[in-house]
């Protein structure tokens, strides 16, 4: 079987991925009764709705699979190809694409035919998967289904923008405190029965109250979006950031022991005083931060942050500010 190539944006492409808390969840009504619909509206077999993560296909939702056929290698799947074209993908027979003669699902039970997948996409624009059909007979597929079809995807991607409003920071884009701790539990309770290393870091903007009261909410946000850059490019995109409330941030280091959660902070200490250097005027991104390496003392989330901000160092300004 063919390995598939990925998109040029994947890596930016899977943070958005992880950061979107779709994966590895339980069903949704909101998306079941579109798979659902889907299957009777178009009279075929298999309605689902995918997620292509880094070496897995992943469904949030499947109307026709047996449960043990809801996740499989990404490349021995259809839809990581329509992800790769970033338009819709329809194959009327995969007897007759080499691409897919071999597939698990068209070698095997339920022996799938025919294939159509309509890219979905999260609210920042990054794919996310497909909403697609399969049958176990060849069939056309017409223009005004296709249409139809693409109704579907426009759907999900209203859904993904409301679960997105739910979890996320409108100021930041970053996860909030709701979205942060469902992904953090996940995160820790995994890492935790695979015996790896992970540790959380604390971060707050100190000076914070202090530009508010003297030139402004508004420049008080701008000061926390700019931190926000920084701590974006400090950190890994596997890694979990989140803004937790007014100026306290959170990471969450994946398979990151605290030594190598210090190294992190450190460079991040470097970035902030690089932006610090560059201002010319007005406030400066005052710092200070944590870390506390997880473990069963601390097995509590809240417990971790709390201990990450008893630990907290502040990052000197640069002289003359």
């Amino acid at each position: 079987m063919k390995i598939v190539e990925t998109p040029p944006n994947e890596t930016e492409r899977l943070a958005s991925l992880k950061a979107s808390g779709l994966l590895d969840t339980g069903p949704a009504e909101r998306f079941d009764r579109l798979t659902r619909l889907a299957k009777h509206l178009f009279d075929v077999p298999v309605a689902q709705l995918s997620l292509v993560d880094e070496n897995r296909l992943w469904l949030k939702s499947c109307d026709g699979l047996d449960a043990s056929q809801r996740e499989m290698p990404r490349a021995a799947s259809f839809c990581t190809h329509t992800l790769l074209q970033d338009a819709p993908l329809i194959i009327r027979d995969a007897h007759d694409d080499m691409r897919f003669q071999t597939l698990p699902l068209v070698v095997n039970a339920p022996h799938i035919r025919f294939y159509v997948g309509y890219p979905v996409k999260l609210p920042d624009g990054s794919q996310a998967g497909a909403f697609c059909l399969m049958d176990t007979e060849p069939r056309d597929f017409t223009n005004e289904q296709l249409t139809l079809l693409g109704d579907f995807a426009a759907i999900v991607e209203d859904e993904f923008a409301l679960l997105n409003t739910a979890t996320h920071d409108e100021l930041t884009g970053l996860l909030n405190t709701r979205g942060f701790h469902a992904l953090a539990d996940y995160a820790l309770s995994a890492h935790r029965r695979r015996g790896e290393s992970m540790t959380l870091g604390f971060i707050t903007l100190d000076n914070y109250p202090q530009i508010t009261e003297n030139l402004g909410v508004e420049e008080a946000e701008r000061a926390l979006r700019d931190l926000t850059s920084v701590l974006k490019g400090a950190f890994r995109g596997s890694d979990l950031l989140a803004r937790l409330e007014n100026n306290q941030f959170a990471i969450l280091f994946a398979d990151t022991d605290e030594k190598g959660a210090w190294i992190a902070m450190q460079y991040l200490a470097e970035l902030v005083e690089q932006f610090n250097s560059r201002r010319q005027k007005g406030w400066i991104l005052s710092v200070s931060w944590g870390v506390a390496q997880y473990d069963e003392e601390r097995g509590s989330l809240a417990q971790l942050i709390a201990h990450a901000d008893k630990r907290t160092y502040a990052i000197k300004p640069p002289k003359g500010h």
